[in-house]
């Protein structure tokens, strides 16, 4: 099926999600060779921090190149599907958070599928901000302001964790912003319905995901991978929906958002029209910068609550 995708969006559309299930090896072995790294406007530090089960990450924290005292923070969950490693668009918007909301961005190098199936790289994630918590003073970041970012499978990340920490007795984060997130794994909406054939991600590339990232667990149990299961949103952090118009996950990102208003949760969504998933990639794009304007205006916002 055609779809009416921005033409800005091109370079990024003519990707199917098939051929990125596919190739991923490939894939993950040209993002390795994209190293995050300082320019003139950030400096990028590599820290080893502890995972799931004791294991060690590398985990990036990127920093404004001059500031003073303790700063706000965001923790990045990149997306990829849990299959792929951060890209060099990832880098980059990470980059430009700590640069226009001069604050800090926290980058882990989760583990990733088929080797590492579900709960790894949730709980690498959990380990992450408990990390961060701890080493806050050291790092300079202000245990107060930090938000959880995520882009569709980083979107997950972000609300599993929020509902992990709130049955664990930890701190939960100030806000959260989610990007395309993957949400529910019913699979029920209409979009998901609808949406079995468009670019970079689709109905069909979603039931794969969820038949993988599942494989070794009771997948009737909601848990923590499918948040728009729980019982109860009524605790999580404000937050920030922003979903694409040509996508299988639109739907629930929007109903999501929904259901957080309607459990007493501030929250707001944007729908980026003419957009399919991954349109974060076109980074020269001028949907790209609305979007950053208006992202940077909501963390600012969230920095002076």
């Amino acid at each position: 099926m055609k779809y009416d995708i921005d033409k800005e969006l091109r370079s990024v559309s003519i990707f199917r999600g098939t051929v990125v299930g596919n190739l991923y090896p490939l894939i993950n072995i040209g993002y390795k060779l994209k190293k995050c790294k300082s320019d003139q406007y950030v400096n990028v530090k590599k820290y080893v921090t502890p995972g799931f089960n004791d294991e060690k990450l590398s985990t990036l924290v990127i920093e404004p190149k001059e500031y003073t005292g303790n700063l706000p923070c965001i923790l990045f969950f990149h997306g990829g599907g849990f299959l792929l490693r951060a890209s060099k668009a990832h880098y980059q918007i990470a980059k430009w958070y700590a640069q226009m909301a001069n604050c800090k961005v926290v980058l882990p190098d989760y583990r990733l599928l088929p080797k590492y199936k579900y709960p790894v790289a949730v709980e690498d994630c959990y380990n992450t901000y408990l990390w961060l918590l701890k080493n806050a003073e050291k790092i300079n970041i202000n245990n107060d302001r930090i938000i959880f970012a995520g882009d569709s499978g980083g979107g997950n990340i972000a609300g599993a964790v929020t509902a992990m920490l709130r049955d664990r007795g930890c701190s939960l984060p100030q806000g959260m912003m989610l990007i395309y997130p993957v949400l529910d794994k019913r699979m029920i909406t209409e979009s998901m319905k609808r949406f079995t054939d468009t670019p970079i991600w689709d109905s069909r590339c979603m039931k794969w995901f969820w038949d993988i990232y599942l494989e070794e667990y009771d997948a009737s149990q909601a848990n923590y991978f499918s948040i728009s299961e729980m019982e109860s949103l009524s605790y999580f952090p404000k937050t920030y929906v922003e979903v694409a118009e040509f996508d299988c996950l639109r739907d629930e990102g929007i109903e999501f958002a929904k259901r957080l208003q309607a459990e007493g949760v501030s929250s707001e969504v944007h729908v980026v029209n003419g957009a399919c998933h991954g349109y974060e990639s076109a980074l020269t794009s001028s949907i790209v910068n609305k979007c950053m304007d208006r992202r940077i205006d909501w963390i600012k916002a969230m920095q002076h609550s």
